[in-house]
């Protein structure tokens, strides 16, 4: 998230700012503010938003809280609250329950500062979003998505992220492949589409996956695609590669689920698994002969297996029976 431990803003003016260090007995979020560039930085108490771009801080030399707009300053650094950088240590741990527990109270505790740039809030709602995303929990994606506070006030970056997990939460809670694909070329071709990570467009990708496959039956999943689905799931393995490949770093669990999900719709593709179990012990020469379905299986269920530790009794099938055909060379 970049420089995401401060908030840079413009302030009003200097008059208060000197004597308005943080006082005792006083709540609010510190602020590190510099007036200008011979000005030296000051701490000030941030009580809360009053508006978007505009500020009440507690000012002591008058001992009264006073409002200010965001304009005029060099600098404005909103410090980290320690729960909320509590929370971020929990996610950067992988504690996806701990994180989304902790970033709901944080949400919640500093909803009043909703109209400062990257203001706690707004922060913890975005990382919220990323959490549902990674727990595979689509509809609790779908809530967090429909009550997010002040989505118009989003930076272009995290608009991308605000509605990347819109799309991803109706891609799998039952939108069709329409709405999908069509909500997905809109952001695209729009500002935001300028901005979006590689991890986001991911979520769309996995969305466009989800929606595609949502039209073969699960049987067929589990035993063989029919002729007529082809198509469907050659399309639905495609979107669900790319959402794997798109992310790179530690948001990896959605991704692997989305690869596991490709694997699975190519294990089930015809002749696959009459080759498998006809071809008995796999070398080279039964792996060269091999239909491809069968070899982008076992080759991404290899990976999978080998690389990420994903398990599953489609994956170790496939991934025992994987040659390397560079081997030897």
């Amino acid at each position: 998230m970049k420089l995401r431990n401060i908030i840079v803003v413009g302030l009003a003016a200097l008059a208060g700012f000197a004597g308005a260090q943080q006082p005792a007995k006083q709540q609010g979020v510190v602020a590190i503010v510099q007036v200008s560039e011979k000005a030296r930085p000051t701490k000030v108490l941030v009580k809360g938003a009053a508006g978007k771009d505009a500020f009440i801080y507690f000012d002591r030399s008058r001992e009264e809280d006073v409002q200010r707009k965001t304009t005029g300053l060099k600098l404005f650094f909103l410090q980290t609250p320690a729960d909320m950088a509590e929370a971020e240590r929990s996610l950067t741990a992988r504690d996806l329950t701990a994180a989304r527990t902790q970033l709901a109270a944080v949400k919640a505790k500093y909803k009043n500062y909703l109209g400062l740039d990257r203001n706690p809030c707004e922060r913890a709602a975005l990382l919220e979003l990323e959490c549902a995303a990674s727990q595979l929990d689509f509809n609790g994606l779908k809530t967090l998505y429909a009550t997010f506070p002040h989505a118009d006030w989003l930076s272009p970056e995290d608009k991308g992220t605000y509605l990347a997990a819109g799309i991803l939460a109706k891609g799998t809670t039952g939108g069709t492949l329409a709405d999908v694909e069509s909500e997905v070329q809109k952001v695209m071709g729009s500002g935001v589409g300028k901005t979006i990570s590689g991890s986001r467009y991911g979520w769309m990708k996995y969305a466009i996956g989800y929606a595609t496959a949502a039209s073969i039956p699960a049987a067929e999943i589990e035993g063989t695609i029919s002729e007529a689905n082809v198509a469907a799931a050659n399309k639905a393995i495609d979107a669900y590669c790319q959402a794997g490949t798109a992310s790179h770093g530690s948001e990896m669990e959605l991704p692997i689920d989305a690869m596991t999900r490709a694997q699975a719709l190519l294990w089930a593709m015809p002749g696959v698994k009459d080759y498998a179990s006809k071809a008995g012990q796999m070398d080279r020469g039964k792996w060269d002969a091999a239909p491809a379905n069968f070899r982008d299986a076992v080759a991404l269920a290899y990976m999978l297996k080998n690389v990420f530790g994903a398990t599953n009794a489609t994956i170790d099938a496939a991934a025992k029976l994987y040659v390397n055909p560079q081997e030897g060379k």
